[in-house]
């Protein structure tokens, strides 16, 4: 009697523990940028984390280049203050960190926010969209207001921000169920 009451909390450990090894995954590897291929500019600013899976139009940890992009709190793998030169400046405020990275064109890659808000509450949003190749984008991740995740297209000619059709960004969600847990 006793052995099937521990076989059943024994497997809930054991399965949780999967996701859980992938979730600390992704908070200690930084983004990798694609060696080759056809490309794309993102600056990221954020007063949280931003996390980036390139190749995936979901979160999977486990994938190739995927991981930190920038980090607000000290303690994490991070990629903040990378430049590229891109036109206009990042925008900065206390707490706020920002980061310029190339990513793939032409192939899904999905982005993560987490930020933590008063009272001890979390913030989670994510995105999705394909880039185009030699474009500028720009990501930002904030708490003002909302828990907001916003993708906008940079002009090269004036710097002006301008939103990346509704039609091409969607909402992203985990690759596989287990990695919730």
């Amino acid at each position: 009697m006793m052995v099937l009451r521990v076989v059943p909390a024994m497997l809930l450990i054991l399965l949780s523990g999967c996701g859980q090894l992938s979730n600390v995954r992704s908070f200690s590897t930084a983004y990798t940028s694609p060696q080759a291929g056809e490309t794309a500019r993102l600056r990221v600013v954020s007063d949280g984390m931003v996390r980036a899976v390139p190749g995936r139009d979901c979160l999977d940890w486990n994938s190739p280049g995927a991981g930190v992009m920038v980090s607000a709190q000290s303690g994490f793998t991070d990629r903040n203050d990378e430049r590229l030169g891109m036109p206009g400046s990042a925008q900065q405020w206390p707490g706020v960190v920002s980061s310029e990275l190339v990513i793939p064109a032409n192939k899904p890659i999905a982005f993560h926010y987490l930020a933590q808000l008063q009272f001890s509450r979390r913030c989670f949003n994510s995105l999705t969209f394909v880039p185009l190749p030699g474009m500028d984008y720009v990501l930002q991740a904030s708490t003002s207001g909302e828990c907001l995740i916003e993708l906008d297209e940079l002009r090269a000619g004036d710097g002006r921000l301008v939103a990346v059709e509704a039609g091409r960004v969607g909402k992203a969600s985990m690759c596989n169920a287990m990695d919730n847990f």
